[in-house]
């Protein structure tokens, strides 16, 4: 799948489920079947999301990379009408990675668009948070996409970042005419079709994983992979999907290898104070301090990766993932 589809997906996503307020996207709670069993009222929200003009349009059975699509129409229109939901669980051995929505955008993120306004007042509650804040209001997708990789679960921040601003969707580079803000490391603009270095066997076939849609895949490259390379560029933009959290876009499907053995409570590799101190901090989950200390821990050493892991807990946006923890 090309990026531009890729981001076509996203985007048809938030209309689908903007259209419907008060409502969001719901996992997958049915088990698809390329479209086959579709009511009209499903048929109808699913042809506005790709654009058709007339249902009938509709090609079936349907591409699977439309398939999310088609569950989120069915949840909208169970809503609309009051149809109860089935309750059996979705049959995830058939399905890839990619379609096991296991962390379903929240309501409050698909419904942004229409809570905020690129000029809105930052909510005050962080100066770094409220600076990118008020950038990615006047336009900027590079702040957006700094905002919303930094911003505390559930808070106003994640949701006007989501909204690129109060805008419309999550790829930011697209809606605001930005195509080289989400470029990986290198300043390329990948997609998850892009083809492997082929110089390192072993990484390739992790990059092949993550651009069919492995978080697992693109978290083993951002830990493994040579620091600053094309490889640890292809895991860091989730396999040129950008969003910098694959579990938020395509689901987890488990730790990667390289993080066996390790641990929060691992001791700071003792080459500089105050890099030592971040990573205490980091490891405590101090979400501000991972975000220091994967600035300026030097590119592909245990500093970097000890950030970029949340202190090898997992490759998350650390504000993120530590909000989950305590909920938990």
């Amino acid at each position: 799948m090309t990026l531009r589809r890729a981001l076509a997906v996203c985007a048809a996503a938030v209309v689908l489920s903007a259209a419907c307020s008060g409502t969001g996207p719901a996992s997958s709670g049915s088990e698809s079947s390329g479209g086959d069993d579709l009511t009209a009222c499903e048929r109808e929200r699913l042809a506005a999301a790709l654009g058709l003009y007339d249902a009938a349009e509709l090609s079936l059975p349907l591409d699977p990379a439309d398939e999310p699509l088609a569950d989120i129409a069915r949840d909208i229109c169970s809503l609309d009408t009051g149809t109860p939901r089935s309750t059996t669980p979705p049959d995830t051995a058939k399905r890839s990675p990619a379609q096991q929505r296991d962390a379903a955008l929240p309501a409050a993120l698909v419904r942004a668009p229409a809570l905020f306004d690129p000029d809105d007042s930052p909510p005050g509650d962080d100066p770094a948070l409220d600076e990118l804040w008020v950038v990615c209001g006047q336009g900027s997708a590079s702040a957006c996409n700094a905002l919303l990789y930094e911003s505390p679960a559930g808070s106003d921040y994640e949701a006007f970042a989501f909204s690129c601003g109060g805008r419309e969707n999550l790829h930011c580079s697209v809606l605001l005419g930005e195509p080289g803000a989400d470029a990986g490391l290198l300043g390329i603009e990948f997609d998850p079709e892009f083809p492997a270095p082929g110089n390192i066997p072993e990484l390739d076939g992790w990059w092949a994983a993550c651009g069919d849609g492995s978080s697992r895949a693109c978290s083993q490259l951002v830990l493994s992979a040579p620091g600053g390379s094309a490889y640890a560029s292809f895991g860091w933009t989730c396999g040129g999907r950008t969003t910098r959290d694959c579990v938020l876009l395509v689901g987890d499907d488990g730790a990667p290898p390289a993080l066996a053995g390790r641990s929060p409570q691992d001791a700071p590799p003792g080459h500089d104070d105050y890099l030592d101190q971040l990573w205490e901090r980091c490891g405590a989950a101090d979400a501000p301090a991972c975000r220091d200390l994967a600035t300026f821990g030097p590119p592909g050493s245990d500093y970097e990766r000890y950030a970029l892991s949340c202190g090898w807990r997992a490759v998350r946006a650390c504000a993120r993932l530590f909000a989950e923890l305590a909920e938990g």
